[in-house]
């Protein structure tokens, strides 16, 4: 009897060990399968976009036409935020310079830019460097983190901001205090995808992350807007046509919330919540954006877009920017 017990318990635990083993390598055989799916995913995308840069090499296609169709190479692709770093050389965010299965709502509009102003594909990823950080210099530190004192201000030698001519004289400036130095304190191990709490290495790289961060002062950031109140008029909120006609298609579509209050959240307060495109097809506006709320990229009826938020709403308007060039 004894041996049959034993005997039991050790198929059971046999059993047990065979079943975790099974879950084991299913699960191992997703994950990689998931990343042969993404990297699949990533190539096709990349392939389409690039072939889409050199086709127009050789022709005089406006700007708009570019961003129109390089954005619409992406629609559906899938929404996913943080996904790209300095790549295997950075010294904080390992994530890839570029990736084209997933995008959020910067890292599109920045491909997008990146690949209008490209002559060939082969000056995509230069390009795109450019947009992305101060000087072209690679490292997290030289991102343009923040919309309105980084990105936007560090992009004037290739956009324009033309919202009072949108605006027709009814444009606002938004105001906040940008904290940089309480939000790199605010940064976790989540940026550096490791574990403090359990890595000695981790723990002593986001410390070395928080120090470089103590290098900046609280400024002022300043954006114009156009307020939603000029976008719908009248008692029934009627769409105002003529403000939507002087919006070019290709333009860079920022959403303002003046001094928008994440503080609790972040470290500092902001301006800027949400990027995209605004795009003319057929005579009507679209917004052409990596969207949060519906996980990937879409169109969205440009007015309808905006008619959502409330008077209460800390959304107040939105910011137009053009190409240069």
């Amino acid at each position: 009897m004894y041996q049959v017990k034993n005997f039991i318990m050790w198929a059971k635990a046999s059993m047990k060990c065979i079943i975790r083993k099974a879950l084991t390598a299913l699960s191992i055989t997703f994950m990689c399968s998931s990343a042969m799916a993404m990297n699949q995913l990533d190539s096709a995308n990349r392939a389409v976009f690039y072939k889409t840069i050199d086709d127009f090499s050789a022709t005089a296609a406006s700007n708009a036409d570019k961003i129109d169709a390089l954005s619409a190479t992406l629609l559906g692709t899938e929404y996913l935020g943080g996904s790209v770093g300095e790549g295997d050389q950075g010294k904080y965010d390992k994530d890839p310079l570029s990736r084209f299965d997933v995008f959020d709502c910067t890292t599109y509009v920045e491909t997008i830019l990146a690949g209008a102003i490209s002559s060939t594909s082969e000056e995509f990823q230069s390009n795109l460097h450019r947009i992305r950080y101060r000087d072209a210099k690679v490292d997290f530190v030289s991102r343009n983190h923040f919309p309105s004192v980084d990105w936007i201000r560090n992009n004037q030698d290739k956009l324009m901001d033309i919202t009072p001519d949108v605006g027709d004289g009814k444009a606002r400036v938004a105001k906040a205090m940008i904290d940089k130095s309480a939000w790199y304190q605010a940064l976790t191990g989540y940026v550096l995808k490791c574990d403090p709490e359990s890595s000695r290495q981790c723990l002593n790289l986001l410390k070395q992350l928080h120090e470089e961060g103590r290098i900046y002062k609280t400024e002022p950031a300043y954006i114009p807007y156009v307020p939603l109140t000029a976008l719908f008029i009248g008692n029934e909120n009627d769409v105002n046509q003529a403000l939507l006609d002087r919006i070019p298609s290709g333009s860079v579509i920022s959403m303002v919330r003046p001094n928008w209050n994440i503080k609790q959240y972040i470290g500092t307060n902001m301006n800027v919540s949400h990027q995209g495109l605004a795009i003319r097809k057929n005579g009507t506006l679209l917004l052409r954006h990596a969207s949060l709320t519906n996980k990937k990229v879409m169109d969205e009826n440009f007015a309808e877009y905006f008619s959502k938020y409330s008077e209460t709403s800390s959304l107040k308007g939105f910011n137009v920017q053009v190409l240069r060039r």
